[in-house]
């Protein structure tokens, strides 16, 4: 028998020996539970359950395609965010206990699509999960010398001044129907399993993946033909969730681990969500909204103001968020829209002034979220790089991209959040119609593994 000494630790990849020997087992999983949900506002539902068998891989895959409705001759899926349009709310339980749970899973992933460089949008995002947000230059000139503009772009050279997605990437609902299929990496969907993988033999517990689905009708595609109130319906056929389980060792290696971790901790993120009105009188008197988390260890808030989802006309399906405005007459003809910013907690600030810079608080979401491979116009309109004359898709690529980047990051500094929770300050002028501030809170917690059973609790 392996000595407990000997064996690895199978959690932390980089400490496992490049020679050691692996298996990996691949199940297609169908659904337990599904409701497609119906219309605009019914909601659709779907759980898959996993075996407790070996290791999860963290990049395990959820597969879905949508079924284009007849006389939709022409659909694609948002920029941003790809075929995570459909989901709506992601929860990762082990028997009764949530390890994540993210609301409005797919405007937080919509925003996370900021952090994509643009290579690896045309080269991978385009293919796997559907998101195009690659930009390119727009030339005026066959000889590619004068490029004033920017433009989207999937790697087609056409020159033409309405851009093309791909046509593999296009949903026809004619004879035949034709819809791609597009994967989800399980590490986007539950923070938990980027740092982590599940140890699902050691676990006596059910481990259930619930996904909440947004309504068939006006919020799950862009539309360029057809009219309104058209379904478009999950392919129940391609509805599936590749796991792959890990073995480690030719012999009772995973066993000796087992014996040797009957005790295990995890510590992970997750995110809460806080969502309040947020009128565009409001903004400009000023608010003071508290978005709770009380007790807990924040780690940064990302907050965004946008329209709630609906309709189908949108490069990004309303995904997008809402910027300060530029002013386009009179003296003020390319002006900014002026912001106040800042975060109370512990009865301090998290800054010594309300932060009023754009090009600070471009800086500031960056330190808190990473990099943002996006141009100031899509951030806060400033620059007007976006092309006012070529489309794609045959929409205005400014009116459905100019601003709507506008991330406010923050990073908290002051440590534990004390009884009064989290308090946001934001005074905006000049501000589109908005009907929704969003913030996400990502904070610490810590889940547990004893003799089989998962304990979660907050830090």
């Amino acid at each position: 028998m392996s000595s407990p000494e000997d064996i690895p630790d199978f959690l932390r990849l980089s400490q496992v020996p490049v020679n050691y020997l692996q298996k990996i087992e691949t199940d297609l999983l169908d659904p337990v539970v599904f409701n497609e949900g119906s219309g605009s506002t019914v909601d659709g539902f779907v759980r898959f359950t996993l075996q407790n068998k070996g290791f999860l891989h963290s990049h395990s895959k959820l597969f879905m395609s949508l079924t284009p409705p007849a006389g939709v001759t022409r659909a694609i899926y948002p920029a941003g965010v790809g075929i995570g349009s459909v989901i709506k709310t992601a929860v990762l339980k082990i028997g009764n206990k949530v390890l994540n749970e993210i609301s409005d899973w797919d405007y937080l992933h919509g925003f996370k699509s900021a952090n994509i460089a643009n290579e690896n949008n045309v080269e991978r995002e385009l293919y796997t999960t559907g998101r195009y947000m690659n930009h390119a230059f727009d030339y005026d000139d066959l000889d590619g010398r004068i490029a004033p503009d920017y433009t989207l772009d999937v790697g087609r050279d056409i020159d033409d001044d309405d851009r093309k997605m791909l046509p593999f990437a296009i949903m026809d609902g004619g004879s035949p129907n034709q819809s791609p299929s597009y994967a989800i990496d399980l590490s986007d969907l539950f923070p938990f399993l980027k740092v982590h993988s599940l140890p699902l033999y050691m676990i006596d517990e059910p481990i259930n993946i619930e996904l909440t689905l947004r309504p068939v009708i006006n919020h799950r595609v862009v539309k360029i033909t057809g009219t309104a109130e058209q379904s478009f319906v999950l392919d129940q056929n391609e509805l599936k969730f590749c796991a792959d389980y890990i073995y480690y060792g030719a012999g009772d290696e995973m066993e000796a681990f087992a014996q040797k971790n009957k005790q295990m901790s995890f510590s992970f993120v997750d995110y809460r969500l806080s969502t309040t009105s947020a009128s565009v009188g409001q903004l400009q008197s000023g608010m003071v909204r508290n978005i709770g988390m009380a007790n807990r260890q924040v780690t940064n808030i990302l907050t965004v103001f946008n329209t709630d989802r609906s309709g189908e006309g949108d490069l990004l399906s309303n995904l997008g968020s809402v910027s300060t405005a530029v002013e386009g007459a009179g003296a003020n003809v390319g002006k900014l829209g002026s912001i106040s910013f800042n975060v109370r907690y512990n009865d301090l600030f998290e800054f010594s002034s309300n932060v009023t810079n754009l090009a600070r608080l471009f800086n500031l979401t960056q330190d808190s979220q990473g990099v943002l491979f996006v141009t100031r116009d899509e951030f806060c309109g400033a620059g007007a790089g976006l092309s006012p004359t070529t489309t794609f898709e045959t929409l205005d690529q400014v009116a459905n991209l100019q601003g709507k980047f506008f991330l406010l990051g923050t990073k908290l500094t002051g440590g534990r959040v004390g009884t009064r929770g989290l308090e946001l300050h934001v005074t905006a002028n000049d501000m589109s119609t908005m009907t929704t501030m969003r913030s996400f809170s990502e904070y610490m917690r810590v889940a547990q593994l004893s003799d089989g059973v998962f304990t979660v609790f907050n830090v």
